[in-house]
Protein backbone atom coordinates (compact mmCIF):
# COMPACT_ATOMS: atom_id res chain seq x y z
CA UNK A 1 0.00 0.00 0.00
CA UNK A 2 1.16 3.26 -0.67
CA UNK A 3 2.91 5.02 2.62
CA UNK A 4 0.94 8.94 2.84
CA UNK A 5 3.26 11.55 5.10
CA UNK A 6 0.34 13.37 7.41
CA UNK A 7 2.51 16.43 8.82
CA UNK A 8 1.26 16.17 12.64
CA UNK A 9 2.72 17.74 15.55
CA UNK A 10 2.44 14.71 17.57
CA UNK A 11 3.25 16.79 21.07
CA UNK A 12 0.18 19.09 20.62
CA UNK A 13 -2.29 16.68 20.10
CA UNK A 14 -4.28 14.29 22.23
CA UNK A 15 -4.08 10.35 21.90
CA UNK A 16 -7.69 10.83 20.35
CA UNK A 17 -6.57 12.91 17.80
CA UNK A 18 -3.58 11.19 17.00
CA UNK A 19 -5.60 8.32 16.50
CA UNK A 20 -7.80 10.12 14.31
CA UNK A 21 -4.84 11.66 12.22
CA UNK A 22 -3.40 7.84 11.85
CA UNK A 23 -7.39 6.49 10.34
CA UNK A 24 -7.84 9.48 7.96
CA UNK A 25 -4.05 8.33 6.81
CA UNK A 26 -5.47 4.58 6.34
CA UNK A 27 -8.77 5.76 4.44
CA UNK A 28 -6.18 7.89 2.00
CA UNK A 29 -3.81 5.17 1.27
CA UNK A 30 -6.90 2.97 0.87
CA UNK A 31 -8.26 5.71 -1.81
CA UNK A 32 -4.96 5.86 -3.62
CA UNK A 33 -5.33 1.47 -3.83
CA UNK A 34 -8.58 1.64 -5.03
CA UNK A 35 -8.16 4.73 -7.70
CA UNK A 36 -5.00 2.45 -8.85
CA UNK A 37 -7.30 -0.97 -9.28
CA UNK A 38 -10.68 0.56 -10.55
CA UNK A 39 -9.81 4.20 -12.15
CA UNK A 40 -11.45 7.00 -10.48
CA UNK A 41 -14.73 6.75 -12.28
CA UNK A 42 -15.59 3.70 -11.18
CA UNK A 43 -13.95 3.96 -7.88
CA UNK A 44 -17.36 4.64 -5.40
CA UNK A 45 -16.16 5.67 -1.44
CA UNK A 46 -17.88 2.57 -0.49
CA UNK A 47 -14.86 0.53 -2.48
CA UNK A 48 -12.64 2.66 -0.36
CA UNK A 49 -13.89 2.16 3.02
CA UNK A 50 -14.12 -1.76 2.53
CA UNK A 51 -10.00 -1.18 1.47
CA UNK A 52 -10.03 0.90 4.34
CA UNK A 53 -11.84 -1.76 6.29
CA UNK A 54 -13.79 1.21 8.15
CA UNK A 55 -18.10 1.81 7.57
CA UNK A 56 -18.76 4.53 4.69
CA UNK A 57 -19.45 6.50 7.73
CA UNK A 58 -16.57 6.86 9.10
CA UNK A 59 -15.30 7.61 6.08
CA UNK A 60 -17.67 10.69 5.37
CA UNK A 61 -16.84 11.37 9.20
CA UNK A 62 -13.42 12.66 7.82
CA UNK A 63 -14.19 13.39 3.77
CA UNK A 64 -17.04 15.18 2.24
CA UNK A 65 -17.11 12.65 -1.18
CA UNK A 66 -14.24 11.02 -3.51
CA UNK A 67 -13.94 14.35 -4.75
CA UNK A 68 -12.70 15.69 -1.44
CA UNK A 69 -10.55 12.92 -0.60
CA UNK A 70 -8.62 13.34 -4.49
CA UNK A 71 -8.11 17.06 -3.53
CA UNK A 72 -6.63 16.05 0.00
CA UNK A 73 -4.42 13.38 -1.85
CA UNK A 74 -3.03 16.19 -4.05
CA UNK A 75 -2.76 18.70 -1.55
CA UNK A 76 -0.28 16.40 0.82
CA UNK A 77 1.62 15.89 -2.53
CA UNK A 78 2.47 19.59 -3.23
CA UNK A 79 3.32 20.50 0.55
CA UNK A 80 5.69 16.97 0.58
CA UNK A 81 6.88 18.75 -2.49
CA UNK A 82 7.16 22.04 -1.07
CA UNK A 83 9.38 20.72 1.86
CA UNK A 84 11.55 18.73 0.11
CA UNK A 85 12.62 22.04 -1.97
CA UNK A 86 13.43 23.96 1.62
CA UNK A 87 15.65 20.58 2.43
CA UNK A 88 17.87 21.63 -1.14
CA UNK A 89 18.94 24.73 0.96
CA UNK A 90 20.37 22.96 4.52
CA UNK A 91 22.85 20.72 1.95
CA UNK A 92 26.21 22.05 0.67
CA UNK A 93 26.87 20.56 -1.78
CA UNK A 94 28.08 22.13 -4.89
CA UNK A 95 24.96 22.96 -7.61
CA UNK A 96 25.45 20.15 -9.49
CA UNK A 97 25.04 17.89 -6.93
CA UNK A 98 22.94 19.54 -4.79
CA UNK A 99 20.43 20.02 -7.46
CA UNK A 100 20.58 16.55 -8.35
CA UNK A 101 19.95 15.28 -4.71
CA UNK A 102 17.14 17.73 -4.96
CA UNK A 103 15.23 16.22 -7.90
CA UNK A 104 15.97 12.63 -6.40
CA UNK A 105 13.93 13.70 -3.26
CA UNK A 106 10.68 14.91 -5.36
CA UNK A 107 10.91 12.15 -7.98
CA UNK A 108 10.89 9.54 -5.14
CA UNK A 109 8.30 10.98 -3.23
CA UNK A 110 6.02 11.39 -6.91
CA UNK A 111 6.89 7.48 -7.25
CA UNK A 112 5.47 6.01 -4.09
CA UNK A 113 2.67 8.57 -4.39
CA UNK A 114 0.93 8.34 -7.72
CA UNK A 115 -1.93 10.72 -8.20
CA UNK A 116 -0.90 13.36 -10.47
CA UNK A 117 -2.20 11.66 -13.91
CA UNK A 118 -6.04 11.87 -12.04
CA UNK A 119 -5.78 15.10 -10.73
CA UNK A 120 -5.03 16.52 -14.22
CA UNK A 121 -7.84 14.40 -15.64
CA UNK A 122 -10.63 15.21 -13.33
CA UNK A 123 -8.95 19.02 -13.63
CA UNK A 124 -10.19 18.71 -17.35
CA UNK A 125 -13.96 17.91 -15.99
CA UNK A 126 -14.32 19.64 -12.80
CA UNK A 127 -13.96 23.77 -12.09
CA UNK A 128 -13.18 23.15 -8.43
CA UNK A 129 -10.42 20.79 -8.96
CA UNK A 130 -8.67 22.77 -11.47
CA UNK A 131 -8.92 25.55 -9.49
CA UNK A 132 -7.36 23.54 -6.65
CA UNK A 133 -4.54 22.38 -8.87
CA UNK A 134 -3.67 25.96 -9.99
CA UNK A 135 -3.60 27.44 -6.68
CA UNK A 136 -1.42 23.99 -5.52
CA UNK A 137 0.75 24.44 -8.73
CA UNK A 138 1.13 28.37 -8.16
CA UNK A 139 2.71 27.34 -4.20
CA UNK A 140 5.31 24.95 -5.56
CA UNK A 141 6.45 27.67 -8.20
CA UNK A 142 6.55 30.03 -5.52
CA UNK A 143 8.70 28.02 -3.54
CA UNK A 144 11.02 27.22 -6.80
CA UNK A 145 11.28 30.72 -7.09
CA UNK A 146 12.39 31.48 -3.64
CA UNK A 147 14.84 28.67 -4.03
CA UNK A 148 16.91 29.95 -6.80
CA UNK A 149 16.88 33.62 -4.60
CA UNK A 150 18.59 31.93 -2.31
CA UNK A 151 21.17 30.33 -4.31
CA UNK A 152 21.72 32.89 -5.48
CA UNK A 153 22.36 35.07 -2.74
CA UNK A 154 24.11 32.37 -1.67
CA UNK A 155 26.73 32.71 -4.59
CA UNK A 156 25.92 28.72 -5.70
CA UNK A 157 24.09 30.51 -9.35
CA UNK A 158 24.17 33.34 -11.41
CA UNK A 159 21.74 35.73 -11.59
CA UNK A 160 18.92 34.38 -13.46
CA UNK A 161 15.21 35.01 -14.24
CA UNK A 162 13.56 33.10 -11.23
CA UNK A 163 10.17 32.98 -12.48
CA UNK A 164 10.91 31.37 -15.91
CA UNK A 165 13.19 28.63 -14.09
CA UNK A 166 10.42 27.87 -11.49
CA UNK A 167 8.43 27.04 -14.35
CA UNK A 168 10.77 25.35 -16.39
CA UNK A 169 11.23 23.17 -12.99
CA UNK A 170 7.19 22.81 -12.76
CA UNK A 171 7.02 21.75 -16.34
CA UNK A 172 9.84 18.73 -16.02
CA UNK A 173 7.82 17.69 -12.46
CA UNK A 174 5.09 17.17 -13.86
CA UNK A 175 6.12 15.84 -16.93
CA UNK A 176 7.62 13.36 -15.14
CA UNK A 177 4.65 12.42 -13.16
CA UNK A 178 2.70 12.26 -15.91
CA UNK A 179 5.19 9.64 -17.26
CA UNK A 180 6.28 7.61 -14.68
CA UNK A 181 2.82 6.74 -14.11
CA UNK A 182 1.81 6.09 -17.53
CA UNK A 183 4.46 3.42 -17.68
CA UNK A 184 7.38 5.31 -19.83
CA UNK A 185 9.51 1.97 -20.88
CA UNK A 186 12.42 4.42 -20.96
CA UNK A 187 12.22 6.11 -17.52
CA UNK A 188 10.80 3.46 -15.66
CA UNK A 189 14.26 1.39 -16.53
CA UNK A 190 16.57 4.17 -16.02
CA UNK A 191 17.93 4.72 -12.80
CA UNK A 192 16.56 7.46 -10.72
CA UNK A 193 20.15 8.55 -9.89
CA UNK A 194 21.66 8.44 -13.30
CA UNK A 195 18.20 10.25 -14.66
CA UNK A 196 18.65 13.28 -11.62
CA UNK A 197 22.33 13.86 -12.51
CA UNK A 198 21.66 13.79 -15.88
CA UNK A 199 18.74 16.53 -15.64
CA UNK A 200 21.39 18.59 -13.37
CA UNK A 201 24.26 18.47 -15.47
CA UNK A 202 22.26 19.88 -18.32
CA UNK A 203 20.49 22.48 -15.84
CA UNK A 204 24.33 24.03 -14.47
CA UNK A 205 26.33 23.18 -18.29
CA UNK A 206 23.98 23.69 -20.45
CA UNK A 207 23.76 21.96 -24.03
CA UNK A 208 26.85 24.52 -25.27
CA UNK A 209 29.87 22.45 -26.02
CA UNK A 210 32.83 21.89 -23.46
CA UNK A 211 35.96 24.17 -24.54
Amino acid sequence: MNKIILKMDEKKLTRRERQAELLKKEILEAAVETFKQYGYEKSTTKKIAKTAEVSEGTLYYYFKNKRDILITLFQILIENINTNLGLVLSDNDDITKLLSKGMTRQYEQINTFPIITLFLHEARLDPEVKKVFSEMIALVRESGVNLLKELENKGKIRKINHETVALLMSLAGIGYMALYETGDKFLTKLPLSKLTDEFAQVLVNGLMPVN
